[in-house]
């Protein structure tokens, strides 16, 4: 532990990093429950003193019901990550995968950077090995968000209790 503050410092943005993710994550999740919840408001009372028949009334219902489950539909095939949140979700895990490889190349503080990195092909693996890194965990989340999203919003739509698995017979 020759580097102590070297060490300290990628500890600490590979913390950070990971943190700007989750938060990233949280808050797409929390609006993404927001913009559901509102879509599907519900149909508006009808208005006092109104002297339609009870047939049109029904009519004006299920017309309004469907307009809702269509804006619900809608609302669930466009959900996901907005493009300025799988931004900042690539740029902390940027931060994460550069401080990791970095940390393990000056194998946690027995080195420092110029020491570990003193040749021109040690500089092109941790640069590739970077990008490569963080490509493969970026759609990792991607993909492991859109998963976690749209199940989310099948129990929203559906009646509160989660689709069963048939059993199998033998």
């Amino acid at each position: 532990m020759k580097y102590k503050k070297l060490t300290l410092s990628l500890i600490i943005m590979i913390i950070l990093s990971l943190g700007g993710v989750a938060a990233t994550l949280t808050y797409a999740k929390l609006s993404s429950s927001n913009t559901t919840q509102t879509m599907s408001g519900g149909t508006p009372p009808s208005m006092p003193g109104n002297s339609q028949s009870n047939s049109s009334d029904n009519t004006t219902q299920n017309q309004t019901d469907s307009s809702n489950k269509n804006m619900m539909i809608s609302s669930t095939q466009s959900s996901g990550l907005g493009s300025m949140q799988a931004l900042i979700i690539g740029e902390c895990l940027f931060v994460f995968s550069a401080s990791s490889l970095v940390l393990i190349a000056t194998k946690a503080g027995k080195k420092s950077i110029k020491e570990a990195l003193n040749k021109s092909y040690k500089v092109v693996i941790v640069v590739i090995s970077t990008v490569l890194l963080t490509g493969a965990l970026t759609y990792g989340v991607m993909c492991a968000n859109t998963y976690l999203l749209d199940s989310k919003q099948v129990q929203l739509q559906g009646s509160g209790t989660p689709p069963t698995i048939p059993s199998q017979s033998q």
